[in-house]
């Protein structure tokens, strides 16, 4: 729960100490007690002001790092379930496009700090409009629509960078099949036949 409003509340934070810091540098010139009317008005004002930026500076920052954390989430499997059929339905209308899957699987005893980078590298070296889901406890899921001439560099770039060893295989829709359950298959075939590691 902190963490969700963190920002406001280290925005609050600061506006206060800082009020705290001029109320005491404006101790010995002017005295609060005394004040009355207009320049009361001005003070509190001054506060609530003052007050109000911080919040909505920490505010801002909540946001981003919400957006953040969204955008490093990975789907899960019945989203890139449901979503596959509407991918290939718009890789269908377009003769220079082609769906590829990528099913990867990484080493069952990697440490969790090595599975949460390897994580967001994935989210990294892929483009948004791909699904990147975590189809079991070790195994990713990637469904990227590519350039049907120009061969996809995703995989190398991963490979280069992955703190694990990993395994991967693929396949292509529609050729190779036109249900997502064939395209799995086939990608597992194939990635434990190269037995393709890092």
């Amino acid at each position: 729960m902190f963490k969700k409003h963190m920002g406001k509340t280290i925005g609050l934070f600061i506006s206060q100490l800082v009020l705290f810091s001029e109320a005491i540098a404006m101790s010995d010139t002017i005295d609060v007690t005394q004040l009355h009317g207009t320049e009361l008005y001005v003070v509190v004002g001054f506060y609530v002001f003052q007050t109000i930026v911080g919040i909505y500076f920490g505010n801002r920052y909540d946001r981003k790092t919400c957006v953040k954390d969204l955008i490093y989430q990975l789907k899960s499997k019945d989203f890139a379930t449901s979503t596959f059929e509407k991918i290939a339905a718009l890789v269908d209308r377009d003769p220079d496009s082609r769906l590829t899957i990528y099913l990867l699987r990484t080493k069952q005893n990697s440490q969790p700090q090595q599975k949460a980078a390897f994580e967001q590298l994935l989210v990294e070296e892929t483009r948004k409009s791909d699904i990147i889901a975590k189809w079991s406890n070790d195994e990713y899921l990637i469904i990227a629509v590519e350039n049907a001439v120009k061969p996809s560099t995703m995989i190398e770039r991963i490979r280069q960078n992955s703190p694990v060893s990993f395994l991967v295989g693929y396949a292509t829709y529609p050729v190779e099949g036109e249900q997502l359950q064939q395209l799995l298959q086939v990608a597992k075939e194939r990635m434990y036949a190269t037995r393709t590691t890092k």
